[in-house]
């Protein structure tokens, strides 16, 4: 059976910003991976599941032989390709006519690593499926997962992320500077106010704002880059306006999922209408992407062929107003920058993406547009590596393709399920 070691040159995401104090849950989570061979992390949107499993993953990481895998799973739709990801996050490929279950399994079965499976709770039963069977098929492999809902497995130990504390403001805050909210966004704020840190005369403020944002890290960070043009005291009275408008005539108490659609509601609102049109259409990448296809994907081209905006819709984005809209959602922490072998690339967090994708269906036609130009532009540079293939510049070629493999799938994807799309489909598959 066809197969390969795992790659030692596939890492643990890099961390771009300070990871803020969860002490107690990294120590909790090393815990319970020395005892359990499978543990999710649970938790609302926006908690920092993500970050915390990443480090965690990074702590434990020499005790396995086989190294730790982190698997994307927030650009898959189709419940058959988390094995397909899992294996080629791990650097196995099998040629064989099993199924890509049964084939990652044999594979693996000698192996000692730990396997992070992120953004499952959209594909649970996929997940629990692939944790059930790497659970009883291997010895040596763990699995720490992250999702909104558990796996329900009678093998899973479940570890909930809260959100981070805050202090009473009105309390005594002499000692609130080490509090992971407070420090958070003062970290957040230094980065956009150079010098800013907490003081006796701002504690109390930023103590309200980070309980008004019940102590959610991603909507702690949002509010932060705000202070490039507010105060503590402004950001806390439009966050105020914002709520009343979410919760007028009603008198319960706001959830949590409410309290960050107002963090990523208000940053929206601030974007600039280039920021707000390249944010909704980058929503249809799934994974990471270039500037290139930032710009193929998120601009309107020379004709302007999308779909005519409603009075007060969007208006238009030319080509080389991308990477200014990219530079400003990068600013706001939209976008995240990560550098890898290949340069610069971008990345959409899962429920900014989500939430892009929602603005990006209010206006008709939009949607299939976007798709249909990343489709587009994923059959020009699969053709561009097909011509250079038999050049010097192979193990460069494999890199991007890899880089890219979420985008190829969602191309895939859009012409196997829209009519009409289907040669489109056959001519990339060609391609690749």
């Amino acid at each position: 059976m066809g197969g390969s070691a795992p790659r030692r040159d596939r890492h643990l995401p890099v961390e771009t910003t300070s990871f803020v104090d969860r002490r107690g849950e990294l120590t909790e989570g090393r815990e319970l991976l020395a005892r359990a061979r499978l543990v999710t992390l649970t938790g609302p949107g926006g908690v920092g599941k993500t970050r915390l499993a990443a480090r965690i993953a990074a702590r434990v990481e020499r005790a396995f032989p086989d190294g730790a895998r982190f698997v994307h799973l927030a650009g898959l739709h189709d419940p058959a390709l988390v094995p397909v990801a899992a294996a080629d996050a791990l650097g196995l490929h099998d040629h064989s006519v099993q199924p890509p279950l049964d084939a990652l399994v044999e594979q693996v079965r000698d192996r000692r690593l730990l396997l992070v499976l992120d953004n499952c709770e959209h594909l649970l039963q996929a997940c629990a499926e692939l944790a059930a069977a790497l659970v009883h098929g291997t010895t040596g492999v763990r699995i720490l997962a992250t999702s909104r809902h558990r796996l329900a497995l009678t093998e899973e130990h479940l570890m909930e992320v809260r959100p981070l504390p805050v202090p009473d403001p009105d309390g005594d805050l002499s000692a609130a500077d080490g509090c992971p909210a407070l420090a958070l966004f003062a970290d957040r704020a230094a980065a956009v106010v150079p010098g800013f840190r907490l003081t006796a005369g701002n504690r109390a403020a930023v103590a309200r704002l980070c309980r008004r944002l019940d102590g959610l890290p991603l909507a702690i960070e949002l509010a932060a880059v705000r202070m490039r043009v507010l105060g503590v005291e402004q950001l806390l009275e439009r966050l105020d306006d914002r709520y009343r408008l979410l919760t007028a005539g009603s008198s319960a108490a706001l959830p949590r999922h409410q309290t960050l659609r107002a963090a990523v509601d208000w940053s929206y609102e601030l974007c600039t209408a280039e920021e707000q049109l390249v944010w909704a259409r980058a929503s249809v990448l799934p994974g990471g992407f270039d500037l290139e296809t930032a710009e193929a994907v998120c601009a309107d081209g020379e004709g302007g062929e999308t779909g005519v905006p409603p009075a007060g819709g969007w208006g238009r984005v030319r080509p080389q107003e991308v990477l200014e809209a990219v530079a400003g959602l990068v600013d706001k922490s939209v976008l995240g920058r990560e550098t890898g072998p290949d340069g610069v690339r971008y990345r959409l967090l899962d429920t900014l993406r989500h939430y892009g994708l929602d603005r990006l269906r209010q206006l008709e036609g939009e949607e299939d547009a976007t798709r249909r130009r990343q489709r587009d532009w994923t059959q020009r540079r699969a053709a561009d590596c097909e011509r250079a293939w038999f050049g010097s510049g192979q193990r460069e070629i494999v890199a991007r393709l890899r880089a890219d493999q979420d985008g190829l799938r969602a191309a895939l994807d859009f012409s196997l399920t829209h009519p009409g799309e289907r040669l489109a489909a056959l001519r990339l598959a060609g391609t690749l």
